[in-house]
């Protein structure tokens, strides 16, 4: 297995295909956007609007493939925010303290549950086989005269993307990324979540 903390020290946004990655409505395209907005912290109702939209990474406790990339920018942006005082660095911080403690949460009861093996990498995840072909359209309108052979069930192509390795890796690396590199130390927003899923670092 790679060194988690050798990897997501030397990634950069431009590393990932965002716009090959599912979220829970659309794909991640507009990802490297949104965290460039709420890094620079200017504007806090911009931010506020960055963060709606770039959270649907997760939903109702379902990760998607973006998440643990994601994660690592958003931990940068924290450590960032932690050392500045002005109003939106200081929102921003207790928002990602009070998001990154669900997130170990939904990941400590991924690891209680019955699940396969992550994936050996964390890299792994970028794999072709786990991300949507280039020019997949996720809202395609059907011709009349489309050959049934043609149609796409985009629902069933989108599930096939998830198998069981995959899907438990995104809870796995997102707690190690978080437990890994975040300094828990947060005035116990964060502390008393790290020796529930101190088993993510075995």
């Amino acid at each position: 297995m790679d060194s988690i903390k050798e990897y997501i020290r030397n990634l950069n946004v431009d590393d990932i295909p965002w716009h090959r990655m599912i979220t829970a409505y659309e794909t991640a395209e507009k990802y490297p956007e949104y965290l460039s907005i709420l890094d620079e912290m200017k504007d806090l109702e911009e931010v506020k609007k960055a963060w709606n939209s770039i959270s649907d990474f997760e939903h109702q406790s379902t990760l998607y493939t973006p998440a643990p990339f994601v994660v690592v920018f958003l931990v940068r942006i924290y450590e960032k925010a932690k050392q500045m005082d002005n109003p939106v660095a200081v929102w921003l911080a207790d928002k990602l303290s009070d998001e990154f403690k669900y997130y170990l949460e939904i990941c400590n009861d991924a690891e209680k549950s019955e699940h396969a093996d992550p994936l050996e990498n964390m890299s792994d995840i970028l794999n072709d086989k786990y991300l949507l072909p280039e020019g997949f359209d996720l809202d395609p309108e059907y011709d009349e005269d489309d050959d049934d052979e043609d149609i796409v069930d985009v629902d069933e192509f989108i599930a096939g993307l998830f198998p069981e390795d995959l899907f438990y890796s995104l809870y796995y690396y997102t707690g190690k990324i978080l437990l890994e590199t975040l300094e828990i130390n947060d005035n116990g927003k964060l502390s008393d979540m790290k020796e529930k899923i101190k088993k993510f670092l075995e």
